[in-house]
């Protein structure tokens, strides 16, 4: 799925978009849960529509990448535009989805990058305790999708194998918050 760049109430229309094409997959395929795998804006997204509590026991896995949960310090540059506004250190959308409770049952793994400059350090870590973190070296926000070791990480996490260890590939996995 898409995320519209710009559209009036583009963060509502982007939840309302997630929602049904979860309950379309799970409809399809008869599962029972689904995983969702978002790249900034797009784990906003999904902790949107988690956070609306409307995707409640259809959601196995989330992971996100350099997504902006403590915000970007770059959405001040275009503040004309609604949905980056959203996206600004302390914005009514970010305290929102940092006030909600992480819902039972799901597993949430944020994947930062030591070098994204979009996104910079914890900023893309939610603030619920039990979420597992992961920091790449070596890569920036966009690399996030290209890094062989990112996409191995993910793909790990979705067999719900172990993440390699630090040994193996230019990562850190963080102490949770708790």
């Amino acid at each position: 799925m898409n995320v519209p760049a710009a559209a009036s109430s583009a963060s509502n229309c982007s939840r309302r978009s997630l929602v049904a094409e979860v309950e379309r997959i799970l409809c399809r395929t008869g599962a029972d849960k689904v995983h969702l795998v978002g790249h900034s804006l797009g784990g906003v997204v999904i902790a949107q529509a988690i956070a609306d509590h409307r995707l409640s026991g259809r959601v196995d896995t989330v992971i996100t990448l350099g997504s902006p949960f403590g915000g970007s310090p770059w959405a001040g540059v275009l503040p004309f535009v609604e949905i980056v506004r959203a996206l600004r250190p302390g914005s009514p959308v970010l305290r929102r989805v940092a006030a909600a409770p992480m819902p039972a049952g799901v597993r949430w793994l944020s994947v930062t990058a030591s070098l994204d400059i979009i996104v910079p350090g914890l900023r893309s870590v939610p603030s619920h305790a039990q979420v597992e973190t992961i920091m790449f070296d070596g890569v920036g926000h966009l690399g996030l999708l290209l890094s062989r070791q990112v996409i191995g990480c993910i793909a790990a996490a979705l067999c719900a194998q172990e993440p390699a260890t630090a040994a193996e590939a230019p990562m850190r996995l963080l102490p949770s918050a708790s």
